[in-house]
């Protein structure tokens, strides 16, 4: 009964349920060895993401000083375990390297190399069974699959940073490029192995344009958009800025002592290549070695600075954060204390910040207020900025998309196609509804009339038996059977317009009840210890059978501790 002693006292107020299958977890000597580690820290935090957000302290921290508590203070640092220790081939980039073949192979087509690629991966996945079979029951020294992970993100967002590093330069040297980027012919793999996810498809996005990328749950919208981002889909030009805002935030080191502000200032790349530039042609000039060039090099480079705002880069950024829901005390806190949500509306913000030529935006709504996504709509949809760029969007919510978008990218699941259409997603919905509804009427009279000549070529001598009637009756068959072979063919087209039929959601109620479910007279609720020391105080509040009730507010205001409250869980 330790660890739950230990959830009591790191974690005062903490829901029952959560703290004693946290306790479970603690238990399990299995958990705490060195190589599952990593993993039960990832899976407690998790547990624990809503309580710190709403105390205002780091969910990885709390699952580390629980994990040590329980261990005596005996548990091994994965931070001691080696990247240099990591497989080589971690990811498609790494792949891609050892194989010395280019990221247009493998997306755009060379059929060889690509299969040369799955021989390889084939070859790899039966060394590993085959040594699975073989090892003993000696605890492996290898790296966890969270540790594999972490350094494959690592990996890929230093590569997308660096990009964004050679795009400010290659924009300075040949100048802003306002072309379509056209993606042709294109297949994207599935990352969690079996059939591509898309087979030949192309699409063009068109500068000024905001488009959402739309489809059913796991029909690959978040590849996709991984895709462009690591420019492995489409043609495009060094000098064109990419930035990926994911549903995740994975922080370095370095991000993880950063407030908010500084790191939303680190995103504009050519402002930190421009003071350093300066920096480094101010030390020449105070040694006095700097030339006549050097010196009108230095010139241009602080006019630079000064047309692109570059001491009021922290201001901006304030206000930029402010409006997506930080106060000031968020804002001057390091990113190692706030929570997943805060830490994606800072992604988000510097995103915003650095202005790329193409931004994407996966599930961009998740972690904010309602006056934050507001905020975010109005800033995307009436912005001068971004009427000047490409933005991708992902989201589920349809207000959100229909606010913003200008067009829409489809992904189909059973087609295995992407189409484009002009208009926001209610346009988009409202002709998709036509279609399904025109071809399911085409798909009706073509049977009709295929089991109308079927009838008639079955039973033909009923209409007589000469040899006209029965050359007709055979005539009648053979259009029966091309008519079936085209029914065939569109029922694989009409089951791919029918994957994205809402389906109707029936809820059973039973019945009305007199007076109040539940209500509250006068309450107020805090954690000990906590600041502020109430969420929420004198509140008079009541449910009947009849409501309807949204709560609304910002993050660590109280909406789940009063939900909570009121299912008398705390």
């Amino acid at each position: 009964m330790a660890a739950i002693k230990h959830c009591e006292e790191l974690l005062p107020g903490l829901d029952e349920d959560i703290a004693e299958y946290i306790s479970g977890i603690l238990e399990d000597d299995d958990a705490l060895e060195a190589d599952s580690v990593d993993d039960t820290t990832a899976m407690i935090a998790g547990l624990l993401d809503e309580y710190c957000e709403e105390n205002g302290e780091d969910p990885s921290e709390k699952a580390a000083a629980l994990i040590s508590r329980q261990t005596g203070g005996g548990q091994v640092d994965s931070a001691a375990v080696k990247t240099n220790d990591l497989p080589t081939k971690l990811g498609g980039i790494s792949l891609a390297n050892q194989l010395k073949i280019d990221d247009y192979d493998l997306v755009y087509g060379d059929n060889n190399k690509r299969n040369t690629i799955n021989a390889i991966i084939e070859e790899n996945t039966d060394a590993t069974t085959t040594k699975s079979k073989t090892k003993t029951k000696t605890k492996s020294n290898k790296p966890t699959a969270s540790q594999i992970a972490n350094s494959q993100i690592a990996e890929i967002e230093a590569e997308l940073h660096d990009a964004r590093v050679a795009a400010v330069k290659a924009r300075a040297k040949y100048g802003a490029y306002r072309g379509s980027l056209d993606a042709k012919a294109f297949t994207l793999p599935n990352p969690g192995g079996g059939a591509p996810l898309l087979e030949d498809a192309a699409c063009r996005l068109v500068w000024g344009k905001r488009y959402g990328l739309i489809g059913r749950n796991g029909m690959g919208k978040s590849t996709m958009l991984r895709a462009f981002a690591a420019r492995r889909v489409g043609d495009v030009p060094a000098q064109v800025s990419v930035h990926y805002v994911s549903q995740e935030v994975n922080l370095t080191e370095d991000q993880r002592n950063k407030t908010p502000v500084m790191c939303v200032v680190d995103a504009d790349i050519e402002r930190a290549l421009l003071k350093e530039e300066i920096a480094e042609l101010e030390v020449k000039a105070s040694e006095g070695t700097l030339d006549a060039a050097g010196s009108v090099r230095q010139g241009g480079l602080i006019a630079r600075l000064d047309e692109i705002g570059g001491d009021s880069a922290d201001r901006r950024a304030e206000a930029l954060l402010a409006n997506l829901g930080f106060s000031e005390e968020l804002r001057s806190r390091p990113l190692s204390q706030l929570s997943g949500g805060w830490r994606v509306r800072t992604m988000l913000a510097a995103a915003i910040f650095a202005k790329p030529d193409l931004l994407l935006l996966d599930e961009p709504t998740n972690h904010l207020s309602i006056l934050a996504v507001l905020w975010l709509a109005r800033e995307l949809a009436t912005s001068e900025t971004w009427k000047e760029r490409i933005v991708v969007i992902v989201s589920h919510d349809r207000h959100f998309m229909d606010e913003v978008c200008t067009d829409c990218l489809h992904i189909s699941g059973a087609a295995k196609k992407l189409t484009q259409a002009r208009g926001n997603y209610s346009v988009w919905h409202k002709r998709r509804k036509e279609q399904q509804a025109l071809f399911a009427k085409e798909q009706k009279a073509r049977q009709d009339e295929i089991d109308r000549l079927r009838e008639y070529a079955g039973h033909g001598f009923k209409y007589g038996g000469s040899a006209s009637q029965i050359n007709k009756m055979g005539m009648k068959a053979k259009q029966a059977d091309k008519l079936e072979e085209a029914h065939a063919e569109h029922a694989e087209e009409l089951s791919a317009l029918q994957e994205d039929v809402e389906l109707p959601i029936l809820i059973a109620a039973g019945g009305e009840l007199d007076g109040y479910v539940v209500q509250l007279q006068d309450v107020g609720f805090g954690y000990p210890g906590a600041t502020p020391e109430r969420l929420f105080q004198h509140c008079e509040f009541g449910i009947t059978s009849k409501s309807r009730i949204v709560l609304l507010g910002e993050n660590g205001n109280g909406k789940t501790v009063s939900t909570r409250y009121h299912l008398c869980i705390l």
